[in-house]
């Protein structure tokens, strides 16, 4: 059973990494594009669901900027702009809704602003945990309390 959940995972994070395919939603993230399907981020988020199915506003353009603010679904074919979090936070979100799972690191000597050590690793630095803080204010943002939950054991790693 466990192999069979880890395929069945495998298999729905794929579809997030290869973009297009069978996709029936486009956010735009800090000028990237990120093509995602409705019916994934609506099992697996109440945010989400509600934001694809909800009521308000019909005439506000469709963004993310404010969570919780009510508004009408998005029309299909709109690129849904998400202004509330960072690039590299919202794949980690779609991440961990596709698939269950979530490595919160940043990219191993990958120049960071907030990090003046060029051959760090940051498991630890400055820089990591600001992504995992920014990743916990996002999963709790958009009510996806397992993500929260596991940002919060990886913080406390970070001691």
């Amino acid at each position: 059973m466990e192999e069979s959940l880890k395929s069945m995972s495998i298999d729905y994070l794929n579809l997030l990494i290869n973009g297009q395919a069978f996709s029936d939603v486009t956010f735009s993230v800090e000028g990237h594009l990120v093509h995602a399907h409705r019916c994934i981020l609506a099992a697996r988020s109440i945010f989400f669901r509600n934001f694809f199915c909800g009521d308000g506003d019909a005439d506000a353009p469709p963004s993310l900027l404010n969570p919780h603010s009510p508004r009408s679904p998005p029309a299909r074919g709109a690129v849904i702009r998400v202004s509330s979090v960072g690039y590299e936070v919202f794949l980690l979100l779609l991440q961990f809704l596709y698939s269950g799972q979530v490595s919160i690191q940043l990219q191993k000597h990958e120049p960071r602003p907030n990090c003046g050590d060029h051959g760090c690793w940051h498991t630890h630095c400055t820089a990591a945990v600001d992504l995992a803080l920014d990743t916990l204010a996002a999963a709790r943002s958009f009510g996806i309390d397992q993500l929260a939950f596991l940002t919060q054991v990886q913080l406390i790693s970070f001691s």
